[in-house]
């Protein structure tokens, strides 16, 4: 094979070098434990300057391609092989947890996904996203090299201290913990709260990612019916009588899966039994971007951070990718939260941190939420209309949230897997049960509950009668 110098060019010369070096290495032109050419030797072939080269070979290095030998030169690395077996054999999905969740995270697009848990990225998109990036990397060079907070970012506690003030929810800046999306706040208390083997209580309907985590950390999960109301208090009092649970775990607005809020004379009921059998409430109010004006009852502005947890984030209505959540904590907790977190992951991301509250402080967030708050309302009142025409009774108490709760009449676990063959990604009701029991409710995430899904849905329905 007759070796050509010339570089690509299409593509930046320490790219074209970088590529130059890889195919020779792949034409087995360079050998493993073998010197490439100098710095200074390549340059002069190539017609480049030194300084390319060494570019070049140093982001070689840092992907494992080359080994820096200092006074010697650069070696191809030796490449590690690994044969493994490959279980070919198609086998029948199980519908769990970990079944959803990898498919949220597959590349099934989202005008596909009814059973998604997230907005689609144009009802969010933030125009201000990459000012705030910028002025945040300007910033850069005064944090980025420091662990930061233990806290978290200073400003944006603030930020949340004030907000929640507005909302009746009274705290301090001491009592704020970023933390990593409301999923690490759920770990934190219950690390704080619990031992393995202890009781939690969690909705039924519920949040499926909660049940989960929680029984994979070793505690035993029973689950209260969950209605427009709130809880079943009789059951409840039964629960904490037989069980006697450490934690009650829960969406109070917009509750996730249902979109129910949570009524007063049922939330007084809750507290009573929170203080009788000393127990604590995590609230999980990710869904609060969503009301508009942010006015609906939670358990912690009747309480006051006494017995309840409150964490909430930005997953939803701004940023997955960012995972910033902020946890409240109860007074007599702070210290032994923040050792809990130091041994946990020591400090937060404070770039994200930045970002974020960049974002919550401009005025294009709360116009971009006035317009999130809009769509919801109007893809309920599509539903509303839609969904009698195949037969499914659209719930009259649902509030502008993300999903409804809708009964379909029947085993929605096969349903998802014949959805899933069609490829349509569905939230079948036995994943928002902690005993995952047979369910003929679904999950719809208004936003990508496109007509053509309700056809096929109409469709599978009919025939499956």
């Amino acid at each position: 094979m007759i070796d050509t110098y010339v570089l690509n060019p299409k593509v930046t010369k320490t790219v074209g070098v970088t590529e130059w070096i890889k195919q020779r290495i792949d034409w087995q032109i360079y050998l493993s434990n073998q010197r490439v050419p100098s710095v200074r030797k390549l340059a002069k072939l190539l017609n480049i300057s030194s300084f390319t080269v060494t570019q070049a070979y140093e982001q070689l290095v840092a992907t494992n391609i080359l080994l820096a030998k200092p006074g010697s030169g650069y070696y191809v690395r030796e490449q590690a092989t690994v044969e493994r077996t490959v279980e070919t054999k198609s086998k029948t999905p199980v519908i769990d947890t970990r079944w959803l969740v990898n498919q949220m995270f597959s590349e099934i697009p989202r005008h596909q996904a009814p059973g998604a848990g997230v907005l689609p990225n144009d009802w969010i998109r933030n125009d201000k996203m990459e000012w705030a990036i910028r002025q945040v990397t300007a910033q850069a060079d005064s944090f980025v090299y420091d662990y930061g907070d233990i806290k978290g970012y200073l400003p944006l506690r603030q930020q949340l201290v004030q907000h929640l003030d507005t909302l009746g929810m009274h705290t301090s800046i001491d009592n704020v913990v970023t933390t990593a999306g409301v999923s690490q706040a759920v770990t934190l208390v219950a690390q704080l709260l619990l031992q393995s083997g202890d009781t939690v209580i969690v909705d039924n309907p519920g949040w499926f990612w909660l049940s989960s985590c929680l029984q994979q950390l070793g505690f035993k999960v029973i689950a209260v019916e969950r209605d427009h109301l709130g809880p079943d208090i009789e059951q409840m009092q039964q629960l904490f009588a037989a069980h006697r649970p450490k934690l009650y775990l829960t969406n109070s607005v917009l509750h996730n899966p249902t979109s129910y809020n949570l009524h007063p004379a049922r939330a007084h009921q809750v507290l009573k039994l929170i203080h009788e059998y000393d127990a604590y409430i995590f609230e999980d109010d990710l869904y609060a971007a969503f009301v508009p004006d942010g006015q609906a009852l939670r358990y912690a502005s009747l309480d006051q951070f006494e017995r309840v947890f409150y964490a909430t984030g930005f997953s939803k209505s701004m940023s997955s990718g960012w995972r910033v959540g902020m946890l409240v904590c109860p007074d007599r907790f702070i210290e032994d939260m923040l050792r809990v977190k130091t041994l946990s992951n020591m400090t937060t991301p404070e770039f994200g941190e930045r970002v974020i509250h960049k974002l919550w402080t401009q005025g294009e967030y709360r116009r971009q939420l006035k317009k999130v708050q809009q769509n919801l309302y109007e893809a309920h009142q599509n539903l509303r209309q839609s969904l009698p025409s195949i037969g499914i009774v659209y719930p009259k108490q649902t509030q502008a949230g993300m999903f409804v709760w809708v009964d379909t009449g029947q085993d929605t676990a096969q349903l998802a897997l014949d959805a899933y063959k069609d490829k349509w990604l569905v939230a079948p009701g036995q994943l928002f049960n902690p005993s995952v029991k047979e369910s003929t409710y679904l999950r719809l995430n208004v936003a990508t509950t496109s007509n053509k899904f309700l056809e096929w849905l109409g469709y599978y329905l009919d025939r499956n009668v």
